[in-house]
């Protein structure tokens, strides 16, 4: 008799357990905090709005500052961007992975999503774990190809963590064929889901609010690049090509540089900020409250990037319509898919001096762009976090194989 209801307590625990199972997506990102903190928001709330009905999980770090939609169960486990070396940060890494497979072990989401993953090989071990043991399913973002600086380097492990995940999701299909290409990787496992826009308000102290401000008055066209100062997102490009531009333009333009300059390029800048009066260096990280002022006292906002998959400081201009002028990377025109919120140049140097020119020939337009309210409306409704939110339903019901 023992064993006929030992077996069908088995089964009720199974039962239960993937009733629970049903009813649950984690979502994780280690690096929820700040900018990335904006998306995660606005991710999960787009999932919410979308009519998603199961318990969401989110599993953050330490030091995120949003506003998770009240259902969400927020999950504070990454605390090692806190500490103060490689070493202790990897080691806390690994501690906060360690508690993630272990709760999924004793109580499990149907999927666990990823949105970065830190340590390669540790994360490939983390997902074959919650594979095999939880017998979940894990999907991952990749937001780039593979880490910004490293383009060039093989990335085995990461393309280990691509070939076992049950599905990955990416911002567009250049990015979707450059994984199938360079990791083998089956094109029918990948999604394609857009970024949403990112809202920048006032919150936060301005450090710079009166600078910029003194700054913009006396310029009748004003530029901007936003965030990181890197080779990458082509710093350099618009340093080299800005003092050629001003030269001959009409009028007086004016660039803001706003956000922490990588140091290979500060010698460059710095000598670009003391060289010319139309350019204002803006060499730190700062708060919302700033980046909020630049972008208010700015007509354009230009981003010259040499590669990228998808830019939150593009989606971040836009969610403001602000007109924009772009490499042409397919990261950064998509939006001139649904309207034109701009202008796109070569990657060039010299193509982006012959853009600004552009710009400066003809300002009114500027004006034209900002005020084309079918414009901005498409563009709002194209990357609305609830329409992303509703394809994310969409992918999760396909790797589970039923709604969800």
């Amino acid at each position: 008799m023992a064993t006929p209801v030992s077996v069908s307590n088995a089964g009720e625990t199974d039962a239960s357990r993937a009733a629970v199972r049903a009813r649950r997506i984690a979502y994780i990102d280690p690096q929820s905090y700040h900018g990335l903190a904006k998306y995660d928001v606005g991710y999960l709330r787009g999932l919410c709005d979308a009519g998603f009905k199961g318990e969401v999980i989110f599993y953050c770090s330490t030091l995120f500052d949003g506003q998770a939609p009240d259902r969400v169960d927020v999950r504070p486990i990454f605390a090692y961007n806190r500490k103060g070396s490689a070493v202790l940060k990897a080691l806390s890494y690994m501690r906060s992975m360690a508690r993630l497979v272990l709760e999924a072990a004793s109580s499990p989401a149907e999927i666990y999503h990823f949105q970065w993953f830190k340590l390669p090989v540790l994360d490939y071990l983390c997902v074959l774990a919650l594979k095999r043991m939880a017998r979940t399913k894990v999907i991952m973002t990749a937001h780039n190809v593979a880490p910004h600086g490293s383009e060039n380097r093989s990335h085995p492990a990461l393309g280990r963590i691509y070939r076992a995940v049950d599905a990955i999701v990416v911002h567009n299909g250049r990015t979707a064929r450059e994984i199938t290409e360079r990791f083998g990787v089956d094109p029918a496992r990948i999604s394609v889901l857009r970024h949403g826009p990112i809202k920048i308000d006032a919150r936060g102290r301005p450090r710079h609010r009166r600078c910029i401000k003194r700054f913009a008055a006396q310029c009748d066209l004003r530029f901007l690049f936003i965030g990181r100062g890197s080779r990458y997102k082509g710093l350099d490009i618009l340093l080299e090509a800005w003092p050629r531009f001003v030269r001959t333009a009409p009028g007086k333009p004016g660039l803001i540089v706003i956000g922490a300059v990588d140091d290979e390029l500060k010698g460059l800048a710095e000598a670009t900020d003391r060289e010319h009066e139309s350019l204002l260096l803006i060499d730190e990280y700062v708060t919302d409250a700033d980046l909020y002022h630049a972008i208010r006292k700015t007509d354009v906002a230009v981003l010259p990037h040499r590669r990228i998959s998808q830019s939150g400081a593009l989606l971040t201009v836009l969610n403001r319509r602000m007109p924009v002028l772009v490499s042409n990377l397919p990261g950064l025109v998509e939006p001139f898919q649904f309207a034109e919120v701009g202008w796109r140049f070569d990657g060039s140097v010299e193509g982006l001096v012959d853009a600004l020119m552009r710009v400066a020939e003809r300002p009114e337009r500027v004006a034209e762009i900002r005020a084309d309210e079918r414009a901005w409306n498409a563009i709002m409704e194209a990357y609305a976090w609830r329409r992303i939110g509703s394809h994310a339903s969409d992918v999760y019901k396909t790797v589970v194989g039923r709604p969800v």
